[in-house]
C-alpha cells in the first residue's frame, strides 16, 4: 500500500505541476482604452522604491503602470519616469500589471518570462505571459491599453520585453526579479535610433490575428477604473457563449458565480489549455458489523486515494465558433483497485462477476475523451455539439466531483445511480442549444453500466436517449431537469431492459469576494422500471472562508434488497437509507499553484428496522482523515 500511494502523489504531483513549469502565471486580462488627458491620473498609481535603475517593491499585491518610450526613444518601456528599469518582486506576488501604447504610429505588447541569452530578431511568445499588440494613438488622441494579472510562480531572474518583430533586439526589454535581486553587473538595455522597415508593425488596421483577439477576463476581476469598455470572459470548453465558471462535467451548467479552481496556459495562436483536478489522500472506516467485502476483497476500514484529473484545450475557429476537446483520468484503477472503497448503503456494477454492495466501485482511468464543436449566433444564441467516448450524455446534474458543494467530500453519494451515474458512458452524442438564460440538449447513448475492466475502453454504441432542460436566471443559480431512457442498464441484470431516470437539481453559488464561497445543491433522482420505481434526494453545501472550509451532505435514498445485495430470505419492497455527513477542513498550502488542505469528516448511516438484522442495528456512524489535492483558485 505504501508503494501505491507513494505513485500516486508522485502522479498527482506531476499531473498539478505539469502545466506549472513557467516562472510566471497568467490571471486575466482585459482590455481598456484611455483619453491622453487621463494618463496622469493613471501615473499616480502606488509605486515601488527606486534606486538608480532598479525599482524594489513589497507586498502580496502590487500594481505597475508601464508606458512606452517617447518618440526619440521608441524601443524602451517607461516605468515610474524611468527607462527598462530593474523591477525586484517577492516571492508569489501578484502583479497587476496595466501596459499603455502611447505610441503615435507603432503597436507594442509587454510580454514576462524566461529569456535565455540575446533576444532574437523575432522573440516570439513561447513559455512567456503577457498583453496582447496594442495599436497606437488614434486620431482622437485615444490610447489603448490592457491590463493583466499576473502570479509570480517560481524564483529567479527573468525579462520583460516586446515581441514585435525587432522590437526586443533593438533595446525595448527590461530585467525583473523574483525573489531575488540584481548584481551590480547586470545588463540593461541600451537606447538605439530606430528607423521603420517596410514589414515593421505599424499602427494600421489590419485582420485580426489569434493573438490580438479580444482580451479574456478569466475571473471576471473588477475594472481598475471606468476605462473598461470592452473584455470578454473566457469561453467553456463546450460552448462558446458560456463562461468558463459555467462549466460543469460534461455539458452541464455550474452557476456562472462559481470560482474556477484550475491551471491555464495560454498559446500564441489563442488556444488555451487548462487543467483542474481533485485528489484525497486518505483513512476511512464505516459501521455496521456487514461484511463488506466483495468478492473477497475489502473490509469497513481502507488507506484509499480517491481521484480525478481532467485536462481541456480550447481553440477558436473564427469570432463565432470554437473546437474543444476535454479529457478527464482517474488513479482508481491503480489504488482503488476493482473492488472500490468502504461506504455503507452504496450499490451499483460488480466486482469478480458479484455484484457490489456498500463499497463505492473504482471510475475509469480514461472518464472522458471529447470533442466539442460551439457556435454562437449573437450574444443570446448558440449551438453546440459534443461527441464522447467515453463522455456523459444530458442527464442529470453536474456530476459530483465537479460540484463545489461537494469539492471537500471524498465519498460519491448514495444515490449516484440514480442522478450522475452516466458520467462516464462509452459513446455519447449531443446536440444542444442555448437562448439567453436557458438551454435544452439532446443525446444519444450507450446506456449499459462499464464493464470490470477499468483499463479500457468499453465498446461503443447509441442504445439510449436523454433530453434536458437547464435554466440560469441569474449569476448564482443553476436548475435542470432531465429525462433518460436507458436500454439494458444492468449487465448482472438482463432481465431489465428498460430503466427510466428522471432527474431535478438546484445549484446555488455565492461569492463573497475571494476569500470567502458558499456553494449548495440539491438533487432529486428517480428510477423506475416495469417492475419499481425508487427514489433518492440529496442536500450537500459547502462554505470556503479564507483558510478553511465547512461541508456536508445529507442523503435519503429508497433501495430494494436486490440493490443492497441481501441474502435471502429478505424482506421485499424498498427501503429508505439515510446518511448524514459532516467535516471540516484547514488548507495548509494555498494558493502556490496547488492548495493543500487537511480534513476529517464523521458520517452517520441510518437503515429501517426490516433489514436490521443485516446490518447490525439501524444507526451505523463512519469518519475519515484526509489531504485534499487540488489546482488553486484562479484569482484576481
Amino acid at each position: 500500500m505504501k508503494r501505491i500511494l507513494l505513485i500516486f502523489i508522485v502522479a498527482a504531483f506531476a499531473a498539478v505541476t505539469a502545466l506549472a513549469h513557467e516562472p510566471f502565471f497568467l490571471v486575466s486580462s482585459v482590455k481598456k482604452t484611455l483619453k491622453v488627458a487621463d494618463l496622469t491620473a493613471v501615473l499616480k498609481s502606488p509605486a515601488g522604491k527606486v534606486e538608480k535603475n532598479t525599482i524594489t517593491y513589497t507586498g502580496k499585491e502590487i500594481a505597475i503602470v508601464v508606458i512606452t518610450g517617447p518618440a526619440d526613444d521608441m524601443l524602451s518601456y517607461r516605468i515610474q519616469g524611468i527607462r527598462n528599469p530593474n523591477l525586484v518582486v517577492p516571492s508569489g506576488a501578484t502583479l497587476k500589471i496595466l501596459f499603455v501604447n502611447v505610441d503615435e504610429d507603432m503597436r507594442h505588447d509587454l510580454r514576462l518570462g524566461h529569456i535565455m541569452g540575446e533576444f532574437a530578431t523575432d522573440p516570439g511568445i513561447a513559455s512567456t505571459v503577457g498583453t496582447n499588440k496594442l495599436t497606437g494613438k488614434t486620431a482622437d488622441g485615444t490610447l489603448q491599453a490592457e491590463e493583466i494579472v499576473i502570479r509570480a510562480e517560481d524564483d529567479g531572474a527573468y525579462k520583460y520585453y516586446c515581441s514585435v518583430r525587432g522590437h526586443a533586439v533593438g533595446g525595448m526589454w527590461g530585467n525583473i526579479f523574483v525573489g531575488t535581486k540584481p548584481t551590480d553587473d547586470v545588463k540593461s538595455a541600451p537606447k538605439t535610433e530606430h528607423i521603420h522597415k517596410p514589414n515593421e508593425e505599424m499602427n494600421q488596421p489590419a485582420a485580426k490575428k489569434p493573438d490580438e483577439m479580444p482580451a479574456i477576463d478569466m475571473t471576471k476581476p473588477a475594472a481598475m477604473s471606468d476605462m473598461d469598455h470592452s473584455k470578454t470572459v473566457m469561453s467553456s470548453s463546450v460552448n462558446l457563449a458560456d463562461p468558463m465558471s459555467s462549466e460543469g462535467s460534461g455539458t452541464s451548467w455550474n452557476p456562472e458565480s462559481s470560482p474556477v479552481y484550475a491551471r491555464m496556459k495560454m498559446f500564441g495562436d489563442g488556444s488555451s489549455l487548462m487543467m483542474h483536478g481533485l485528489a484525497f489522500l486518505r483513512y476511512t472506516a464505516v459501521g455496521s458489523s456487514r461484511d463488506l467485502s466483495v468478492a473477497g476483497k475489502g473490509g469497513r476500514s481502507r488507506v484509499d486515494a480517491p481521484s480525478m484529473f481532467m485536462l481541456m484545450y480550447t481553440r477558436a475557429l473564427t469570432e463565432k465558433s470554437q473546437l474543444g476537446v476535454r479529457t478527464m483520468f482517474s488513479l482508481d484503477p491503480l489504488i482503488e483497485r476493482g473492488w472500490g472503497y468502504p461506504l455503507l448503503f452504496q450499490s451499483g456494477e460488480s466486482y469478480g462477476g458479484q455484484a457490489m454492495h456498500d463499497r463505492q466501485h473504482p471510475h475509469e482511468f480514461i472518464s472522458e475523451l471529447a470533442a466539442t464543436y460551439s457556435y454562437k449566433f449573437d450574444e443570446k444564441q448558440s449551438l453546440y455539439f459534443y461527441a464522447g467516448l467515453p463522455g456523459e450524455p444530458a442527464l442529470g446534474p453536474v456530476m459530483y466531483l465537479h460540484r463545489l458543494s461537494g469539492a471537500n467530500i471524498p465519498d460519491a453519494p448514495l444515490g449516484h445511480h440514480w442522478q450522475d451515474a452516466t458520467h462516464i458512458t462509452f459513446g455519447v452524442l449531443t446536440a444542444g442549444y442555448r437562448y439567453d438564460k436557458v438551454k435544452f440538449e439532446v443525446s444519444a447513448f450507450n446506456g449499459t453500466e462499464p464493464d470490470e475492466n477499468r483499463w479500457a475502453f468499453d465498446r461503443p454504441g447509441l442504445n439510449s436517449f436523454s433530453a434536458r432542460l437547464s435554466f440560469a436566471p441569474n449569476k448564482n443559480w443553476s436548475f435542470q431537469i432531465s429525462h433518460g431512457f436507458l436500454r439494458n442498464p444492468e449487465r448482472l441484470e438482463p432481465e431489465v431492459k428498460i430503466l427510466r431516470r428522471t432527474t431535478a437539481s438546484a445549484i446555488y453559488n455565492r461569492s463573497f469576494g475571494e476569500k470567502r464561497n458558499w456553494a449548495s445543491t440539491f438533487v432529486w433522482g428517480q428510477n423506475a422500471t416495469a417492475e419499481n420505481r425508487s427514489n433518492s434526494f440529496l442536500f450537500e453545501s459547502n462554505y470556503e472562508f479564507f483558510k478553511n472550509a465547512i461541508f456536508g451532505r445529507a442523503e435519503q435514498v429508497q433501495k430494494n434488497a436486490h440493490e443492497l445485495v441481501l441474502p435471502s430470505p429478505h424482506p421485499e419492497g424498498n427501503f429508505w437509507v439515510q446518511s448524514y455527513s459532516v467535516g471540516y477542513l484547514r488548507d495548509v498550502v494555498k494558493d502556490k499553484g496547488i492548495d493543500v488542505g487537511l480534513g476529517t469528516m464523521a458520517t452517520f448511516g441510518f437503515n429501517p428496522s426490516a433489514v436490521s438484522s443485516f446490518y447490525g442495528g439501524t444507526r451505523h456512524a463512519g469518519w475519515q482523515i484526509f489531504i485534499r489535492l487540488r489546482a488553486s483558485r484562479m484569482v484576481h
